[in-house]
């Protein structure tokens, strides 16, 4: 084994450049020699043999040992299974031809969208550009990332600002990212620099190359140069990828500028607005528009903007979302050459701007960074990296290089009475998926040392000492929280402050590859996986083993045939959420507020109205606090309210097409709070969770962003999810929805749709092709369905009769029991043989589905659903919602109604 270790070491290293390991049978170390034997014989062209091979042998095997830590064998160490001082493991995931299929499908989307372009991706193409995205990330990543380019506007896809080195040394693997985006049918803006070519020319043309403040001093002379420079560099990248197949074209006169201060700097611009026409003309064109940093004034005077400066000032205009640099170090470096792989500049700044080797450009980039993102949402960051590693920032969560965020503080705490435990609870319940065992804080009181917890509670680390060493008892964050870079910050500041730490992980954990990488060593037994950092000696390494093994679990391991999921809810915080209420005069704001006033963890701080400012809120809305006023909140100040009422969540209870303001000011608060939109403005966006609780409760759990369904929407949906979620039914054709609602669906702005005089001995139909509500089932169920609503002269809820052609036959009877099971255990959904009525429904929190009825012959089904519009189509859903995200018991200000029902 020694041996055939060896010589993996030498020959690998060479060939492949991997990660040195010896198998733990001898057929696998035959195997081994077998391998290398190929590369020898037929060099590096059999290295992705090699690996693919590899995976197959290895990934059945849970037992790995590296070469420099082979002397630690059984006879050292009571675990014997898995021993390793970094490096990594060959990984693998067995093909999912589904997960493809669904990777594909977002891909068609957006070859749909770059045909007017002419970039087209046949359907064998998007199976090879899936497949090689497949090799860059995971199944789940690259079909996140390809959900979200396809959903949203072509110019703000990404900003790729390129360095002039990169021109220089990297041309044609950059010129190879390029084009493959837009074979997929994604267009960055590209905005490149030529710092080394002006420093070479000036050389030449002996001007001395001066610099105040990390900017080019920009006399006549140099501007000359830099227009000559900036026009060859910029056509030739330009030309670089119309040979290589893709479309690109030079766009000019984007920054328009004014002279920054030419006694300082000479003729340097500061960009004074963007020109974005050229940009979104090339992109709608089919070509990725190249841009050069040089500026305009009103006037024609040609002036020299910093590249980095230019690409944020642009970024803050185009809103983009990923914004890149790309650079010859892949990344950014500290004093000691060592790259800085995450800056959270919330955490950071500071420290960065107060450092002696911070200075130059290097300072200039970091202070424009923290100017654009300071105007761009909470989740916004900018990536430097190289190149090569393009598909492999846009496509998985993997990353590499340097990844500066906004981020947020995190505080420390040496006690748990300093935190709000409800708070923290949820946090380590929603990252792990399963909820922490009842004494799980009474025990941790006595032991706790330290916890670093973000400022949203999105991320945490809980330290405890065990023999002496900083034991990590819990690391835990929330997936977005993953995404904005919490975890790593939070890591970052751990092993600023301690030398040694300790902790284990269970060997399933989907997050061990990270720990891997960030120990220095790991051991694995059955259960669990003990991972180290900077500890030595066997003997140290024993004991620290030892002792997180005999520690008690901390997570409630879920038992066969039973769900966790009440448990994981019930979280009782030591304070109420406070609450935010736009819309409260509408109808079903009153029905918020009283829900509101029932619930025992939730305060009602804010509400607000443009027509009553200043005037009591009790006096409109009974149910309401009487210290409450109604405040004017708009967009421009919603940040500041949130701030200074300590706002936990927002109810938006607007008008269609009102929200987005609200909701863009807020995405760049630091406190994040949860917002519940009832409209319909955000029920089509990917980066919001669909409200239907029933349904979507895990995606709910732990949620910033909460689209509530519509009113006949959620009737329509909640009918057509146990058909289509069935593997044993098939529907033929399009099923067809009549609804018929009470005037109040129609607002409280006049119209005939809610004129009882109109209404009387009548029935109005209306938005008979193409109602919103169609729409919104037909994307959030996956199946088309056609609609029509009616309004009828009654006050407030909803009948759905559905008509459905099956292919599988069923009698009335089983139809019936489909629908018991599927909503069996569901408090608001009640199933019945018989035709609900309306006025059975009205005032009540529940649905009702019922009135089965299949035509053997035909195989025609009809089902009958009814609800109260404003109560489960709206606010009742609104307060369920918002008490799944935040942890609580889902019916909290609910059940109180309900049990009242029920009598």
């Amino acid at each position: 084994k020694l041996f055939i270790c060896e010589w993996w070491k030498q020959w690998y290293q060479r060939r492949v450049r991997g990660s040195l390991w010896f198998p733990s049978s001898s057929l696998h170390c035959i195997a081994t020699l077998v391998l290398f034997c190929a590369v020898y014989l037929f060099g590096n062209s059999s290295s992705m043999l090699l690996r693919r091979v590899a995976r197959r042998i290895y990934n059945k095997q849970p037992a790995f040992c590296s070469y420099r830590n082979a002397q630690l064998n059984s006879e050292a160490l009571p675990l014997t299974n898995s021993l390793s001082s970094g490096g990594r493991f060959f990984s693998s995931s067995p093909s999912d031809s589904h997960t493809t299929a669904r990777s594909i499908n977002e891909l068609s989307k957006l070859s749909a969208a770059s045909k007017a372009s002419g970039s087209v991706v046949s359907t064998k193409e998007q199976d090879v550009i899936v497949r090689l995205l497949l090799n860059i990330g995971s199944h789940k990543e690259v079909r996140q990332y390809l959900k979200h380019f396809a959903n949203v506007d072509t110019l703000q896809f990404a900003i790729i600002k390129i360095g002039g080195g990169v021109l220089e040394e990297s041309l044609p693997t950059l010129v190879s990212s390029l084009t493959f985006l837009q074979r997929v049918g994604l267009f960055p803006i590209v905005i490149h620099g030529g710092g080394p070519q002006m420093n070479d020319e000036l050389d030449r043309a002996g001007i001395p190359a001066e610099y105040t403040d990390g900017l080019r001093i920009t006399s006549p002379e140099v501007l000359a140069i830099a227009q000559r420079i900036f026009q060859r560099e910029n056509l030739k990248l330009v030309d670089a990828l119309e040979q290589a197949g893709a479309r690109a074209r030079p766009v000019t006169a984007v920054f328009e500028s004014e002279i920054l201060d030419q006694k300082k700097y000479g003729l340097v611009g500061k960009v004074s607005r963007i020109n974005s026409e050229g940009i979104a003309s090339c992109i709608l064109s089919g070509c990725v528009p190249v841009l050069s940093s040089l500026g305009v004034t009103p006037n024609g005077q040609i002036l020299n903007i910093n590249a980095d400066v230019a690409a944020l000032e642009l970024a803050k205009e185009i809103r983009p979302l990923k914004i890149i640099f790309l650079n010859t170090t892949a990344g950014m470096k500290d004093d000691k050459g060592q790259l800085m792989q995450t800056i959270n500049l919330a955490e950071d700044y500071d420290y960065l701007m107060a450092q002696p080797w911070v200075k130059y450009g290097l300072r200039l980039k970091i202070k424009e960074m923290k100017a654009c993102l300071d105007t761009l949402p909470l989740s916004s960051s900018i990536s430097v990296t190289s190149p090569e590693h393009l598909q492999e920032e846009l496509f998985s969560n993997k990353g590499s290089g340097t990844h500066v965020l906004k981020g947020e503080k995190i505080n420390v705490y040496s006690d748990l009475s300093q935190v709000d435990l409800g708070k923290l609870k949820h946090l380590i319940e929603d990252a792990f998926g399963k909820p922490l065992v009842d004494d799980y804080f009474e025990t941790l009181s006595k032991r706790i040392y330290k916890i670093y917890l973000s400022q949203s509670f999105r991320a945490v680390a809980i330290l405890t000492k065990e023999n002496g060493i900083p034991y990590l008892d819990k690391f835990a964050a929330t997936e977005n929280a993953k995404g904005d870079g919490l975890g790593e910050t939070i890591w970052a500041r751990l092993i600023s402050e301690h030398k040694q730490l300790f902790w284990r992980s269970r060997n399933n954990n989907s997050i061990n590859p990270w720990y891997f990488q960030k120990a220095t060593g790991h051991i694995r037994d059955v259960h669990w996986t003990i991972f180290w950092y900077g500890i030595e000696g066997i003997d140290n390494i024993r004991d620290i083993v030892a002792k997180a093994t005999s520690l008690p679990p901390t997570m409630q391991q879920p038992t066969a045939g039973k769900t966790t999921q009440a448990k994981i809810n019930l979280v009782v915080p030591s304070k109420p959420f406070r609450v935010g209420l736009l819309g409260a005069r509408g109808y079903v704001g009153s029905h918020l507020t009283r829900l509101i006033s029932k619930h025992p963890h939730l305060e009602l701080a804010c509400v607000g109205s443009s027509s009553q400012i200043g005037q009591s809120v009790s006096a409109s809305l009974p149910d309401t606090p009487k210290h409450l006023k109604f405040q004017d909140i708009t967009p421009d100040n919603i940040s500041k309210f949130t701030e200074n009422e300590h706002i936990d969540a927002w109810f938006l209870a607007l008008p269609d097409q009102i929200s987005p303001p609200y909701v863009s000011a807020l995405n760049t608060h630091s406190l994040s709070p949860l917002l519940i939109d009832i409209s319909a403005d955000h029920r089509f966006n990917p980066a919001w969770v669909y409200g239907q609780p029933e349904v979507n409760r895990s995606k709910i759990r732990g949620a910033k962003r909460i689209a509530n369904p519509g009113c006949y929407a959620t009737g329509m949906f909640l009918t057509m999810i146990p058909l289509l979620r069935d593997e044993g039914i098939a529907i033929e054709g399009i099923p067809s929805f009549f609804g018929v609602s009470g005037f109040s669906g129609s607002g409280t702005k006049p119209s005939p749709r809610n004129d009882p005089v109109a209404l009387k001995d009548n029935i109005i139909p209306y938005k008979v092709i193409d109602h919103t509500h169609q729409a919104e089932v037909s994307h959030q169920a996956g199946a088309n369905i056609f609609f029509t609503p009616h309004v009828a002269p009654y006050f407030q809820g909803i009948t759905l009769t559905a008509s459905i052609k099956l292919r599988t036959p069923l009698t009335n009877e089983e139809l019936y029991q489909k629908y018991a099971n599927f909503y069996k255990g569901e408090p608001l959904i009640k199933v019945t043989p018989q035709i609900p009525l309306v006025r059975d429904n009205v005032n009540k929190h529940t649905v009702s589905i019922g009135g089965f009825a299949v035509d053997p012959q035909t195989r025609h089904a009809v089902v009958i659903t009814t609800l109260d519009n404003l109560l489960k189509g709206a606010a009742t859903q609104a307060l369920q919602n918002l008490n799944v995200a935040l942890g609580m018991e889902e019916l909290l200000g609910i059940k109180e109604e309900l049990e009242t029902d029920k009598k």
